[in-house]
């Protein structure tokens, strides 16, 4: 019996899937099973052999020599990692022996490794998350609030309960936002969205929201930053309160033009438009030189003040129109003149435009008009930043963040030598083309709608335009770009009679040819047409469709409760109202 055993236990220690190594009291190996020949990558037999000819740092002789156990130890062989305990083997009060089962964790140990690391980097992220000043909340690619900072209940007057675990969504169908949350849009558009969003609590918040995409281009998650404005608008009080009177003044002058900007915040749903928007916003915490370019009346000058609030320059923002100031004067505007310089001239002498704008930011709008004769004084200024006032010895030097506009093709200019080619080339660092109103008709219905909420207030009106005038809009080419449709708008609300005004209206005014010849629903029977068509079915139920969207839109709040009131569904309606472009 007692032979069989010792048959049948190397049988056994085999299946074992622990290492097992056990030597005698002269070190030399005398069981070594299976899962210890593997881990250990022994390919010949090693019964018989002392260990420290195979295993040179071994410690189990150790065990033989003291008779003391050794348990969880680590032990590196073959770059390989084990843990192992170590057991000497008696027979009665003797050492004959020791054993050593041991197990491979080099898997095990890079795991925890990179846990570790994982741990260390996420904590790292809350922590940045946590100490952010800016507002911060993530979500999931449904919507869902998945994290939040302090900063942003701060920022919004708002508890986590609003936020964590609700769908961002519901926040706007509940009333705390006044508009569709960016988030959401960014969500939908998977793109970087920016805007304004004011809540329910009274705080006004510019917001950016970035989506995340996996490799199928699938939203996984928006991380949205929120920044309180009112914040900024104080900061920029008390330090207009703390400088002397001339920082006083052009402090008072940023804060004016903040608000303005605030009041007349870019209007925009055209993709094209975001990325200029987001090239602005690089820029403007630069010191380059930006040629913004683009036809007359689409709002270079909207992005030359944008420039200059994003900037971190606290001198004012002056606008310098080339083109509206006869040669022989433009020079002593921009640079001065000293005392005696000519006849007529102030006898204290008087600063130039560039020493005005220190600090600050100059504006040269039709820098095409520029005479070739001050332009290389002009280029000296952008490359050395001084100049030498008219009539004058002293150098002036002045920091200036120049920013320069053209609704002309510089390059020919320059080809055809009326424009100084170094010149161009100084003021061409980042050139920015703004894109004509017809090429993103997607942002005439907003603007339409901004002007006319505008032009109400002011002129204390409650007019309205119609799907038939609004669809005019959209036909027309716009030369004039964004300052025609306001003219257009302004004049509209003054001279209509009515609280409605139609297309007819528009037509009346003689301000361009429309390709649409069909006679709206809205319009009233009996004004001038250019020609009057039957529309077809089709047309005339799209027509009255629009006009019931219309006047829901007006009259609810969100897209859900015309939804209801409708008898649709809440998708039903944005599709219909993005078929619309209302």
């Amino acid at each position: 019996m007692q032979m069989l055993v010792g048959h049948i236990i190397p049988f056994i220690l085999d299946y074992i899937h622990h290492g097992i190594i056990a030597i005698n009291q002269n070190g030399v190996i005398i069981i070594c099973n299976v899962a210890a020949q593997k881990m250990l990558g022994f390919n010949q037999p090693v019964l018989g052999k002392p260990i420290t000819s195979l295993i040179t740092e071994t410690k189990l002789p150790n065990i033989v020599n003291t008779g003391q156990s050794e348990y969880g130890k680590r032990f590196i062989f073959n770059n390989k990692t084990f843990v192992v305990n170590r057991t000497p083997i008696y027979d009665r009060d003797t050492v004959i022996g020791a054993v050593t089962v041991f197990q491979e964790i080099t898997e095990l140990e890079e795991i925890s490794t990179e846990l570790e690391s994982f741990k260390k980097i996420n904590k790292e992220l809350e922590g940045i998350i946590a100490s952010s000043y800016d507002g911060i909340l993530i979500t999931d690619g449904k919507g869902k609030v998945l994290k939040i900072n302090e900063s942003l209940l701060r920022i919004t007057n708002l508890t986590a309960s609003h936020f964590l675990g609700k769908k961002i969504d519901s926040l706007y169908m509940k009333g705390f936002f006044t508009s569709e949350p960016i988030a959401q849009l960014a969500r939908e558009s998977r793109k970087i969205v920016t805007g304004i969003q004011k809540i329910k609590t009274g705080k006004v918040v510019m917001v950016t929201s970035s989506p995340v995409l996996d490799d199928n281009g699938d939203v996984i998650r928006v991380v949205t930053n929120a920044r309180d404005m009112s914040e900024i608008i104080n900061l920029q009080e008390q330090l207009a309160q703390s400088r002397e009177l001339s920082d006083q003044l052009r402090s008072e002058f940023n804060k004016i033009l903040k608000e303005e900007l605030d009041a007349h915040e870019m209007i925009t749903c055209n993709p094209e438009m975001y990325k200029i928007l987001e090239l602005t916003r690089r820029v403007a915490g630069s010191e380059v030189t930006v040629l913004l370019q683009g036809e007359s009346g689409v709002g270079k000058e909207v992005f030359a003040k944008l420039i200059h609030v994003w900037s971190k320059r606290q001198g004012a923002f002056i606008k310098v129109n080339c083109g509206a100031i006869p040669g022989p004067l433009l020079e002593s505007e921009l640079f001065g003149y000293s005392r005696g310089a000519f006849t007529g001239a102030n006898r204290e002498g008087k600063p130039g435009l560039f020493e005005l704008a220190n600090e600050g930011t100059l504006f040269l709008d039709e820098i095409e008009d520029l005479p070739m004769d001050i332009q290389g004084k002009f280029l000296r200024v952008l490359q050395d930043g001084e100049f030498i006032r008219l009539g004058g010895t002293k150098v002036v030097k002045a920091s200036v963040r120049l920013i320069a506009a053209s609704n002309r093709d510089l390059t020919q200019m320059v080809a055809e030598r009326r424009f100084r080619e170094d010149l161009y080339y100084r003021l061409n660092v980042v050139p920015i083309l703004i894109p004509p109103l017809r090429d993103r008709t997607e942002d005439i219905p907003l603007l339409a709608d901004y002007f006319l909420s505008e032009f109400n207030k002011k002129y204390g009106t409650n007019k309205i335009i119609t799907p038939g005038l609004m669809q005019k809009f959209l036909d027309y080419h716009w030369p004039g770009n964004i300052r025609e449709l306001k003219n257009a708008l302004e004049r509209l609300v003054i001279t209509s009679s009515s609280d409605i005004i139609s297309a007819n209206a528009f037509a009346a005014t003689n301000r361009g040819t429309f390709t649409t010849a069909v006679t709206y629903a809205d319009d009233k029977p009996g004004t001038e047409q250019t020609e009057e068509a039957i529309p077809l079915l089709k047309e005339a139920l799209e027509i009255t469709e629009k006009e019931i969207l219309f006047k829901a839109l007006k009259k609810y709040k969100n897209s859900r409760n015309i939804g209801q009131a409708l008898g649709i569904s809440h998708t039903a309606v944005l599709k219909k109202l993005k078929k619309y472009q209302l």
